[in-house]
């Protein structure tokens, strides 16, 4: 008895005397940071150090812009600024400005698109500068297209030679409206996205076709950047420019080869000041 009571005794100490080991800590997990640098748009003239393109022949001054009113199809007013071409008939260009933009925000790029021989139209969206109230994006599309057809209306316009340039919500704009009319030579979408307030490009990008359309977004704007790498892939005749630390819609014209890259894109889609 009292053997296997040591025994009991001996087993017990032992089980007492079991030191748990301290688990080891993991290593971090490795993580693997890859920068995507997509293909630029390698503009035909432009290089670095390069200023905007200038005739041989010097111009005259452009004329100050004109502001027009133009009547929506429900009868609502919206309001643009109308830059006259150095001479006419000339192409024109359509300007779109981005949420709770106005047309003042284009002013700098369409006094320069005058320099190059093209008319512009900026327009205040609805429901926003001096457009009618309140904002309806349903009817967007509509009045983007209505203030195209007043723009190449005009005699110093030539209604064969025509773009639109938006920025965010007003790049879908140009695109839903140059998608639905052929009659538009090329569209460039500055931050495009997927959907915004409802408006949808992409079902719509096949319809292009063989016409040009110029995808534009920076690096840092991510949802943009995405949104364009998947929508030039459904326009036929699409092309990417991407900047990198550049923002969102107008504000990428902080870097100066945006604007030159355009001014060349516009250049060679509507084949203004050859030779």
């Amino acid at each position: 008895m009292q053997k296997w009571l040591w025994i009991f005794v001996i087993a017990l100490v032992a089980c007492n005397s079991v030191v748990t080991p301290t688990p080891t800590a993991l290593p971090p997990p490795l993580v693997s940071v890859v920068t995507v640098t997509a293909p630029p748009f390698v503009p035909l003239t432009v290089t670095t150090g390069a200023s905007l393109p200038q005739p041989v022949t010097p111009l005259p001054k452009p004329a100050e812009p004109v502001k027009l009113t133009i009547t929506a199809s429900d009868g609502a007013n919206l309001v643009g600024l109308f830059y006259p071409p150095l001479t006419a008939p000339a192409p024109s260009v359509l300007l779109l400005p981005m949420l709770g933009g106005s047309k003042s925000d284009w002013d700098a790029f369409a006094r320069d698109l005058q320099r190059q021989g093209l008319a512009a139209l900026a327009l205040d969206l609805r429901g926003y500068g001096e457009s009618a109230q309140p904002a309806d994006w349903s009817k967007a599309p509509g009045d983007a297209r209505t203030a195209w057809d007043a723009m190449v209306a005009r005699k110093e316009v030539d209604a064969k030679a025509s773009a639109l340039v938006g920025a965010s919500i007003g790049a879908n704009l140009a695109l839903i409206v140059g998608a639905n009319n052929a009659e538009v030579v090329t569209v460039i979408a500055l931050s495009p996205g997927e959907d915004y307030h409802g408006l949808t490009p992409s079902p719509l990008l096949p319809n292009f076709n063989g016409r040009p359309v110029l995808f534009v977004a920076s690096q840092d704007d991510a949802y943009s950047y995405t949104s364009a790498q998947k929508m030039v892939t459904l326009a036929p005749a699409g092309e990417t420019y991407y900047l990198a630390n550049a923002g969102h819609g107008t504000a990428m014209f902080s870097n100066p080869n945006l604007e030159l890259a355009l001014i060349d894109w516009l250049r060679k889609q509507l084949g203004i000041l050859k030779g």
